[in-house]
């Protein structure tokens, strides 16, 4: 089997890259042939938005592509706003099986969150998008509310899901009922979680640190804001910590509400950064205000067998039973007690944690990961 893989880089790079390369890599150490083919948004012109809808030019060299590496199955992740949607037909035009990785809500939402105010939103689901544009709801501007929104409604209009993809893949069960009262056809749209290499077992337990770790984009809608006012609620700078990993645009108002109160901004870090630091966390916090498809956080923290803290949305409340606590989105009452909880008890602690490893390597392994995408090749294929 010979697979291509397309994916459009972020400006700022995050998880949907690294579950790009990470099933690239992932099916060459299986012995499948694969090339990638990657499109970078840094280098896009203030005009390609205009193109977003539909690229003659990606769709001429993907096709050439195509042609030259004759792929049984081409998988696209991300395709906003370089490669476009021109990519799928570029690829079923040379014959080969497609397939879409759904990780996030930009088929149905103008700003992909399914997300107004703080709070989820639906209102376009299954409906016209163009309520996106009177609402600016992507980057809070008219212009690029438009071009995306034309984007998607363009694409319904010429049938590109339907006719140019054959099997779509969602991150949980959740995402994918929201992509069937979208109007995905059920039966070409599958459940493959995300995955992460195995750390091996951690002789440290939770309980021996009293750190808790966020990782991930300092934006409003990843609710850090409410993280750190539950932390300074609970009061739990006794030797405990909060440290945040990541950068964005939320991040100097962050830091200046902190204060001291035992929050720690480490800036950037890499994802083997990261992992050196997990091990040496008691708790992961994901307080997300919007609908988390399945985070890679979340799993390379039960990798770690590290309890999570998250809030009661979306995919993390569909994927966190008895390896964590969740609580309200935007609830810092609740969020500083579940902070509180997890921080004073180690036994508690520790058992969320053993519970996180066994869902690992039950759930989220390279092999299992696997297994299940190649099915999903197999049946796109039937």
């Amino acid at each position: 089997m010979r697979v291509l893989f397309l994916h459009n880089r972020y400006r700022q790079p995050g998880g949907e890259d690294r579950v790009a390369l990470a099933e690239v890599q992932m099916l060459r150490a299986a012995g499948i042939e694969t090339q990638l083919v990657l499109a970078d948004n840094r280098e896009a012109s203030p005009w390609s938005a205009l193109e977003a809808a539909w690229s003659e030019e990606s769709y001429r060299r993907v096709r050439r592509l195509c042609l030259e590496f004759r792929p049984d199955v081409a998988h696209v992740h991300n395709f906003w706003m370089q490669l476009t949607p021109s990519v799928h037909a570029a690829c079923r035009d040379a014959g080969a099986v497609t397939v879409q990785t759904l990780h996030n809500f930009r088929l149905l939402c103008a700003n992909a969150l399914l997300l107004r105010e703080d709070r989820p939103c639906e209102d376009c689901v299954g409906r016209s998008p163009w309520t996106g544009v009177a609402r600016r709801c992507y980057r809070n501007s008219l212009l690029a509310s438009t071009a995306v929104v034309r984007m998607i409604a363009a694409n319904r209009r010429r049938g590109t899901w339907d006719h140019d993809v054959r099997a779509f893949i969602a991150l949980s069960d959740f995402a994918r009922r929201r992509f069937v009262e979208g109007g995905l056809p059920a039966e070409r749209v599958f459940v493959k979680p995300n995955f992460v290499a195995d750390p091996g077992p951690v002789e440290a337990p939770p309980s021996a640190s009293r750190d808790v770790l966020y990782a991930g984009r300092l934006s409003r809608e990843k609710g850090v804001h409410v993280l750190v006012a539950a932390w300074m609620r609970a009061r739990l700078n006794s030797g405990a910590r909060l440290l945040i990993a990541g950068d964005g645009p939320e991040r100097r108002d962050l830091q200046a509400r902190a204060g001291a109160d035992g929050v720690v901004f480490t800036g950037w870090k890499s994802p083997r950064e990261i992992r050196e630091l997990l091990p040496a966390v008691r708790a992961v916090a994901l307080p997300s205000l919007c609908y988390e498809n399945q985070p890679r956080a979340l799993v390379e923290a039960f990798s770690f067998a590290r309890p999570v803290i998250v809030s009661d949305l979306g995919g993390l409340a569909e994927a966190v039973q008895d390896q964590g606590l969740r609580v309200p989105a935007g609830d810092e009452e609740a969020l500083g007690e579940a902070l509180a909880t997890v921080t004073r008890d180690a036994t508690l602690a520790d058992r969320l944690g053993r519970n996180a490893r066994a869902t690992y390597l039950e759930r989220y392994t390279p092999q299992r990961n696997c297994e299940m995408l190649l099915d999903i090749y197999r049946q796109a294929a039937a």
